[in-house]
């Protein structure tokens, strides 16, 4: 066999593998993508939202699909949309997510943000800020929440060492 025809064969198996292999991506996320843009529709549909910016999903005790995006007057809303209920409220109203950064930076030092997200605790709507930090014998990870409406301190999750 010569140079040429190796080559060829190896592009041939690289373009092969690549294209199964995004195939193989799009087909896992299109249900990700098909719930949250039903998340979406619903929102449009049950609340005062008409434009989406961003959606996250939120695994508590109950999934949530939270839609982020504005009204028709362009302010701020969050709307939790989940299969039994859907909840809205006005960003203005609320504590913002910059908001609860600051309140992580003024905690102290050597804590990593890893996400801050709207979520539900119980039955408070909340920030959840998923963190860690270095400790002697390894990294801990920490979930803090903070009632979504005025920034209130709830309660903070420690797992276990990594």
């Amino acid at each position: 066999m010569n140079w040429k025809r190796i080559a060829v064969l190896c592009a041939f198996i690289i373009v092969s593998l690549g294209v199964v292999l995004s195939r193989f991506y799009l087909n896992i996320q299109d249900q990700h993508w098909a719930d949250n843009s039903q998340a979406v529709e619903t929102a449009y549909e049950k609340s005062i939202l008409t434009k989406a910016t961003r959606v996250e999903s939120f695994y508590g005790d109950e999934p949530y699909k939270v839609v982020m995006g504005e009204d028709k007057i362009g302010q701020p809303v969050t709307v939790w949309v989940s299969d039994k209920e859907v909840h809205t409220e006005m960003a203005a109203e609320a504590f913002t997510e910059a908001q609860v950064r600051d309140v992580m930076a003024k905690k102290g030092t050597g804590y990593e943000i890893e996400r801050v997200l709207p979520g539900k605790l119980g039955n408070d709507y909340v920030w959840e800020v998923f963190y860690k930090k270095d400790e002697g014998a390894g990294t801990r990870y920490y979930y803090d929440y903070y009632r979504f409406k005025d920034g209130t301190y709830i309660d903070t999750f420690r797992l276990s060492l990594q």
